[in-house]
């Protein structure tokens, strides 16, 4: 079970952060578009153990991943840490239909485009999501070195914010007022 440690600021624009990272010698992974399924059973027993398990489809012009996710709860650190467990799968929809056979639904299903960046031994991700925003997340295997990269990303003033993207989104359904439980690019506020 692999230790996930990830920093997320909230930004006004990504492209100066996409300039700097080039600019930095930053190595891009990639453009994605990412599809996010989460499932709970009908007593929301993940969500509200603060756990989570996650379908997301990961794909660009070129390919598609399927990957399975389990996160733990959130452990007591600086940063947003948890325990989590991934493997790839081949077939999402069997996946879906396994999870509903054992007693899970798909709670809510969102998109999110994602630019992908190695950078100082850490991940960065710019992303941009429907009813949220744009946002960075730097993943390392310690503060410090995801210190570094905020540092020299120019971003050290911005503040961090501890909350998922699932939980983020779901508190942007219930202030719009949308009764939809996927939402997309296309999805009107």
């Amino acid at each position: 079970m692999a230790l996930e440690i990830e920093l997320k600021l909230k930004v006004e624009s990504l492209e100066p952060i996409a300039r700097k990272l080039a600019q930095l010698g930053a190595e891009f992974d990639g453009d994605f578009i990412q599809t996010d399924a989460y499932y709970d059973d009908s007593e929301d027993s993940l969500v509200n153990s603060d756990r989570c398990l996650r379908i997301r489809k990961h794909r660009n012009s070129a390919t598609e991943i399927i990957e399975l996710t389990y996160k733990g709860a959130r452990e007591n650190h600086r940063f947003k840490t948890r325990r989590e467990i991934g493997l790839r799968v081949e077939k999402a929809e069997e996946l879906a239909h396994i999870f509903q056979q054992l007693g899970y639904r798909e709670r809510l299903e969102f998109e999110k485009k994602r630019s992908l960046w190695n950078f100082a031994g850490c991940k960065v991700a710019l992303d941009e999501l429907p009813l949220l925003g744009k946002f960075v997340e730097i993943e390392g295997s310690n503060d410090a070195l995801i210190e570094n990269a905020q540092k020299q990303l120019g971003l050290e003033h911005l503040s961090h914010i501890p909350q998922s993207y699932a939980h983020l989104m779901e508190e942007a359904i219930k202030k719009t007022g949308i009764k939809k439980r996927k939402i997309t690019f296309d999805t009107k506020q």
